[in-house]
């Protein structure tokens, strides 16, 4: 997973933050009057006929102002959507692609449904005229199949596959195409505060909640989304601080999105490319993890992989590590030896630890 993508995502759904701002600057321009009377300075009165000119225009165009305002809001904040939940799913089977080094290593069920979408990819990529596959040919398509069993070790997903049915994401839509990677998205969601926060519930009483009620403000703006695709009537306008909710909601969401693709690849990580350490000794105030070690060369900055009791994964940089109380930057052992590293808290004894394979 590329952490550039998210950076992307928040920095283009700030971009609508600050256009809504700047809007909002502008109504209270365009609601301030500086009468013209006896200004002294012609500065001044021109200032004054430019504003006074501006809430002229305003005073007839707010309606249609409004509602393109509106428009362009909702058809920028689903687009955001669309758009990242289908980079995040390339990038993730991407990543898989580079992690587990065999292709029939990988998930049964993501090698089944590659199998079946790729099909679908091929009859879309000959059947249809879309901008949206122009760049992929069905010969392309099928040789990446090809290779996935003839060359197993170096393959290749066919990414764009998996979100050929990506339009009109509603939460269940992303729901389905998150089952295509064997990943039960609502599930999942239960585990990030951030996002549970945002929602106002505990996580019991999510679980025992109608998703389509959990995530509405996902499903309300592709509603409206889909409105004014159609060239329906609009009714129902929000204004700036209606919209506020839906952005704030859309950012949680998306980032608990990227957060769970991420969590997947570190523990395919633990699973392929780090090994575990099975004589853990004992953790010390939730951020040294005393361990025994052999044959190994560890140094400052490795990577260490936590799993949780709750099969969580997560990573955090090797901070220090020390021999009989001595400190060292890097640190080869040759034979069964204990040593003890630093992380950033927390960490806990009943906790799995992976170091990366050597």
């Amino acid at each position: 997973m590329n952490i550039q993508s998210l950076e992307n995502f928040k920095r283009e759904l700030n971009q609508i933050k600050e256009y809504l701002k700047h809007l909002e600057y502008v109504n209270k321009v365009t609601a301030y009057s500086i009468p013209e009377g006896d200004n002294e300075k012609i500065s001044e009165l021109q200032i004054s006929k430019l504003l006074n000119t501006l809430k002229d225009h305003d005073r007839s165009f707010r309606t249609d102002k409004r509602i393109f305002e509106y428009k362009a809001s909702i058809i920028s904040l689903y687009g955001l959507l669309e758009k990242y939940v289908e980079i995040w799913i390339k990038e993730y089977l991407d990543s898989l692609s580079k992690v587990v080094p065999e292709y029939n290593q990988v998930d049964k069920r993501i090698r089944d449904n590659h199998f079946e979408l790729s099909l679908k990819l091929i009859n879309t990529i000959t059947t249809r005229e879309s901008a949206k596959y122009q760049h992929l040919t069905k010969e392309e398509v099928l040789n990446k199949l090809n290779e996935c069993i003839v060359n197993p070790s170096n393959y290749q997903i066919n990414t764009e596959a998996f979100v050929l049915l990506s339009g009109n994401l509603k939460h269940d839509k992303i729901v389905e195409l998150f089952k295509y990677l064997n990943l039960d998205l609502n599930n999942e969601l239960l585990s990030n505060d951030e996002l549970n926060n945002e929602i106002g519930l505990d996580k019991n009483t999510i679980s025992q909640t109608n998703k389509d009620d959990l995530y509405n403000k996902i499903n309300d703006l592709v509603e409206r989304r889909n409105q004014i695709a159609h060239g329906s009537e609009v009714l129902n306008i929000l204004g700036i601080s209606a919209l506020e909710p839906y952005i704030q909601f859309l950012e949680k969401y998306c980032q608990a999105i990227f957060k769970i693709l991420v969590e997947q690849i570190i523990k395919q990580e633990s699973i392929h490319t780090f090994q575990k350490i099975e004589n853990v000794i004992k953790v010390y105030d939730s951020k040294i993890l005393v361990f025994e070690i052999n044959n190994y060369t560890i140094k400052v900055g490795d990577v260490l992989i936590i799993e949780t009791q709750e099969n969580r994964f997560y990573k955090k940089p090797i901070l220090t590590i020390q021999l009989d109380r001595k400190d060292y930057q890097e640190l080869s052992i040759t034979e069964k030896t204990n040593i003890g590293i630093s992380v950033e808290p927390k960490i806990k004894d009943n906790q799995t630890f992976y170091i990366v394979k050597k």
